[in-house]
């Protein structure tokens, strides 16, 4: 018996149904890594036809013959057919494989085969399937679902721009410290005004962090006209409660401590932001238009006001110093801010124990370039 082929398929088929078998069929079976022998492509020009039929009949494991009535009437088809049976006449190799295109009455020779049925309203995913396993194609692997973000309660979707790339290195730093940085669970990310970090920890979060190991997210700006710290606690918690605590509904101290407990739990991250719309220096109603004389105070430094890294709410302060300051907190907060919020600061000097910090000062050429021309 015959063990070396040349091919894997060869396809017989009526010229009248060239344009599916020459367009579907053939990339199907070639993307599937499986060599094809097909009449207007491999036949050798100035052969007799007969003798390339009989070539590729003897040189490709499989003949697969496409069934519609205009191929069983064609004289050319049903030789290359009979061809196959002579070679193995009971099909025990299985070497020949009818495909049903359309329904027709068959031969009684290959009626006692069992088609592999693509006619119209057959399932034809369970076609495809079939017929790359009976051709020999590796299984296709079973594509991974995306992952669904449909849960997550974004409040205030940034609007990017378009063709966003870059920030490679930054975008690492910030998936480091949310998977791999137990020690920190609070983050702020300062830097200049106008220089993407909303951007940033937008395109970040929905590219970069898997909503698998993170199902719970809160994304919350404080540059929208209604997001005050207390509608922050409001609506994050109806969130993490799943709707069962409604706004207002706690007295605002009770609501903070809510929050927490469900913090302590994996799998939450709060991202707030452009949080500096929380601190006395940039709460007026000019905050959009206000440059950043003040922002270059290291943390532990003094400002010109004394108070201008404050925070408006005191909510806001118990709440950032409750996340820097709570053991074993397993979920994540990340702030986006002109000025890191003078509540994080150690009384020595520094920052508290469960705060990290990350001033962006410049981008990488590349990143610059992409960015920019974005």
């Amino acid at each position: 018996m015959q063990t070396e082929f040349d091919y894997d398929v060869f396809i017989s088929y009526s010229s009248k149904d060239e344009t599916w078998v020459r367009g579907e069929l053939l990339q199907r079976i070639e993307q599937a890594g499986l060599k094809a022998f097909i009449d207007f492509r491999d036949f050798t020009r100035g052969a007799p036809s007969i003798k390339e039929c009989e070539r590729g009949v003897v040189k490709c494991r499989k003949t697969l013959i496409v069934l519609t009535p205009d191929y069983l009437k064609s004289g050319w088809a049903e030789f290359e057919n009979i061809m196959v049976q002579t070679l193995d006449p009971a099909n025990e190799s299985l070497r020949l494989i009818p495909l049903l295109k359309v329904k027709c009455k068959k031969p009684l020779r290959i009626g006692a085969l069992t088609h592999i049925d693509f006619t119209d309203g057959a399932d034809h995913d369970l076609a495809w399937r079939q017929l790359l396993t009976a051709l020999g194609a590796p299984p296709e692997p079973v594509p991974t679902p995306e992952p669904q973000r449909d849960h997550w309660f974004l409040a205030h979707p940034y609007s990017m721009p378009p063709n966003f790339t870059g920030r490679v290195l930054e975008r690492e730093m910030l998936t480091g410290w949310l998977n791999a940085e137990a020690a920190h669970p609070l983050l702020s990310l300062r830097a200049l005004g106008g220089f993407g970090k909303s951007a940033l920890a937008w395109h970040w979060l929905t590219h970069d962090v898997d909503p698998t190991n993170w199902p719970r997210v809160v994304w919350w700006s404080f540059y929208e006209g209604d997001a005050s710290f207390d509608n922050f606690l409001n609506e994050t918690l109806q969130y993490l409660s799943g709707g069962k605590t409604k706004p207002g509904t706690l007295p605002p101290r009770v609501a903070i401590n809510e929050i927490l407990h469900m913090l302590h739990e994996p799998g939450t991250l709060l991202v707030l932001d452009g949080f500096e719309r929380v601190l006395r220096a940039f709460s007026g109603l000019n905050a959009a238009y206000q440059g950043d004389e003040v922002q270059h105070e290291a943390p532990g430094a003094e400002s010109d006001e004394g108070n201008d890294r404050d925070c408006i709410s005191p909510l806001a302060d118990l709440f950032l110093h409750d996340i820097a300051l709570l053991p074993n907190l397993r979920s994540r907060a990340l702030l986006t801010t002109r000025l890191c919020p003078r509540v994080l600061e150690a009384k020595g000097g520094g920052l508290l124990e469960g705060c990290r910090e990350e001033e962006l000062r410049q981008m990488q050429p590349a990143d610059a370039v992409a960015f920019f021309c974005a």
